[in-house]
């Protein structure tokens, strides 16, 4: 009996759907490690696409940051961009009342349009904050747009405060006919906080 299926047995064959089983094996597993990597990537591309930034103004002073935009394509749609102005973070609140203004500037790098909107949402009518536009220029000859609310926010050092901006960025589709000019290019978009006690 032995002989028989030993007769009927093929050492090549066994050998042949072994590494085809392994080299399907393989596959699967590779297939499954390559997703979920990539499906990683794709969520932290996804949170910094509309990067959120905040400023804690405890103190009198100046507080600067600023958000690099790029990938930006001649549309339609505008692409938002949020941060938050708060009188805490995770340890303190100010212990007196702070007044601050804020100013915005920009690179000339990309012929984006900018609308600054405070403590509203983008989807209903709302007012843009930007009440002054200006251009400067540096001692380097560089070009930056400065953008100005003439508004003074208060903020009481009785309890934790807030203020929510929403950037709103346009690329004007007329530029899609010359996407070599800005291809790559980066805007930064700075945002300058002044705050002082309040007398």
């Amino acid at each position: 009996m032995f002989e028989k299926l030993t007769e009927k047995f093929d050492k090549n064959k066994f050998i042949l759907i072994g590494k085809l089983i392994f080299v399907f094996v393989a596959l699967v597993l590779i297939v499954n490690l390559f997703s979920s990597s990539f499906a990683k990537y794709e969520s932290d591309v996804d949170v910094s696409a509309n990067a959120q930034i905040a400023f804690f103004v405890i103190d009198q002073g100046t507080y600067e940051g600023s958000i690099s935009i790029t990938g930006l394509e001649p549309s339609t749609d505008p692409q938002y961009y949020s941060f938050y102005v708060r009188n805490y973070n995770s340890t303190k609140r100010a212990d007196v009342d702070l007044d601050y203004t804020i100013t915005f500037e920009t690179t000339t790098n990309l012929p984006l349009q900018y609308e600054i909107i405070k403590n509203e949402t983008y989807e209903d009518d709302y007012t843009s904050i930007i009440s002054n536009s200006t251009v400067r220029q540096d001692d380097n000859d560089v070009y930056y747009k400065v953008f100005e609310s003439n508004a003074t926010t208060r903020f009481a050092h009785t309890a934790n405060q807030e203020d929510r901006y929403i950037l709103k960025v346009v690329f004007p589709e007329s530029y899609k006919n010359s996407p070599d000019t800005y291809q790559g290019m980066i805007e930064l978009f700075s945002i300058i906080i002044r705050a002082s006690q309040v007398a």
